[in-house]
């Protein structure tokens, strides 16, 4: 697949193409334990995802603590709300780009939610199925600055059929791709940011998505190529 980008800055990070970015995966049972875990995290990946939809204990007044905290910690995040009402959405997504976050990761079926200053990762999730040429097409119509899949599998036949279908209808575009694979084996991750995926997704307190690698794992894995 030819990639006809070479770089984004994202927050203070630069991601450059060619060379797959870690984003570790943050979820608590509230703010101030995430902090916490951000705070004694170990294993330093590139970038945080904060999947604020996974804290119980969960506010607008809670959230406009947490990130202004982050911004006080210069930590590069995306922030995560994974939901189907697109009105809450719209509330915590507008704090956080408010919040000036650095990135949002925003489903692709709420079409309202702003950017601001933040860049977007315009996301799909569902299944081997779901997947097809129009999908992308949709996805790339909006124009994000990263186009994300995260795409659950029965076995690696639906995996390596989707990379073959994805590797041709993405070739020579000219923003990166976050393919992220769910399944029970975290193989179908590394084999995705071999071929065509920019990102990768690592647990960071606990996983938040089947078949999810440490961060250590992978930088031991990418160091074998």
């Amino acid at each position: 697949m030819n990639k006809n980008w070479t770089s984004i800055r994202i927050g203070d990070v630069l991601v450059e193409c060619g060379r797959p970015a870690i984003i570790g995966s943050y979820k608590a049972k509230t703010s101030e334990s995430l902090l916490k875990a951000l705070q004694k995290k170990k294993e330093e990946a590139d970038l945080v995802e904060i999947r604020y939809d996974m804290i119980p204990s969960r506010s607008e007044r809670d959230l406009e603590k947490l990130l202004s905290t982050l911004g006080s910690m210069q930590l590069t995040y995306i922030f995560t709300y994974r939901t189907e009402n697109a009105e809450e959405a719209e509330r915590y997504y507008g704090i956080a780009t408010d919040s000036n976050a650095p990135v949002i990761d925003v489903d692709m079926r709420l079409p309202g939610i702003k950017s601001g200053k933040s860049r977007r990762f315009s996301s799909f999730h569902g299944d081997h199925a779901s997947m097809s040429q129009q999908l992308l097409e949709r996805l790339l119509s909006s124009r994000p600055d990263v186009v994300k899949l995260g795409i659950s599998y029965q076995n690696r036949q639906e995996l390596l059929f989707d990379i073959a279908m994805i590797a041709n209808e993405y070739d020579g575009i000219d923003r990166p791709l976050c393919f992220s694979p769910n399944g029970k084996s975290g193989f179908m991750r590394v084999v995705a940011a071999y071929f065509i995926s920019d990102f990768v997704y690592a647990s960071g307190s606990g996983k938040t998505a089947q078949g999810q690698l440490t961060v250590k794992q992978y930088r031991s894995i990418f160091g074998l190529y």
